[in-house]
């Protein structure tokens, strides 16, 4: 799954987009009303949705939030992992998102919590964390020769991240032979200690270790930074 928001502040931007994508096949997309006020996108997100078009045209926020949640944990339940690159803000901006619009977090709805979760940022790095070119989705797609035409749109990152995953899986196996319940653990412990190295080589960054999701606070809307 994945989302396109109006920028990258996790309690302030909004959602006004997202996918699901399954290896089954099924496809479920969302545009979104994120509602009234001087919002702004921020003019590095490249997903294409204007705010203009996501209140002409989306469903209210409170209805498409609660559907997407629905999806995810009825797919939880299963206890099959959901893919979600770069988890700590595709998840900690819907639970908060969620509780901007006072609906049940997907937290609360599985029984288990948010788990287990795969995060293919997480495993590209752990995998080559060396390796040249970087590790944003278009990179990392174009190393393992994944077909990746919009990136930037939910739909196209969702089904990208997902065939990511597998390739990881498939080309590394100390990685693709982990249980579910051990990735995600395993997931928690990498993410962690890569953004310690990431403070060490730029300490002036911000570097959530936080995983699979950062602390969920509703904040109020601010202007985008200059």
């Amino acid at each position: 799954m994945d989302i396109a928001t109006t920028g990258n502040r996790y309690g302030v931007d909004r959602i006004l987009g997202a996918a699901v994508r399954t290896t089954g096949g099924t496809s479920r997309d969302w545009l979104i009303d994120p509602g009234p006020g001087a919002l702004s996108v921020a003019p590095t997100k490249h997903h294409g949705i204007t705010l203009d078009e996501a209140r002409a045209k989306g469903m209210s926020a409170s209805q498409a939030l609660d559907e997407l949640a629905t999806v995810l944990a009825s797919h939880l339940a299963r206890t099959e992992p959901l893919v979600a690159w770069h988890a700590p803000f595709v998840l900690t901006t819907l639970e908060t998102e969620l509780l901007r619009h006072e609906l049940t977090p997907l937290a609360d709805r599985v029984p288990d919590g948010l788990e287990p979760i795969c995060d293919p940022l997480v495993l590209d790095r752990q995998a080559a964390p060396f390796r040249f070119g970087g590790h944003s989705l278009e990179a990392v797609t174009e190393w393992y020769g994944v077909t990746h035409d919009r990136p930037g749109h939910p739909g196209h990152d969702a089904k990208a991240s997902l065939i990511v995953a597998y390739i990881i899986g498939a080309c590394y196996p100390a990685i693709g032979r982990l249980s579910r319940p051990t990735l995600h653990q395993k997931q928690a412990h990498w993410h962690e200690r890569q953004m310690q190295e990431a403070e060490i080589l730029h300490p002036s960054g911000s570097w959530g270790r936080q995983w699979p999701t950062a602390d969920v606070h509703v904040q109020p809307w601010q202007d985008q930074p200059a």
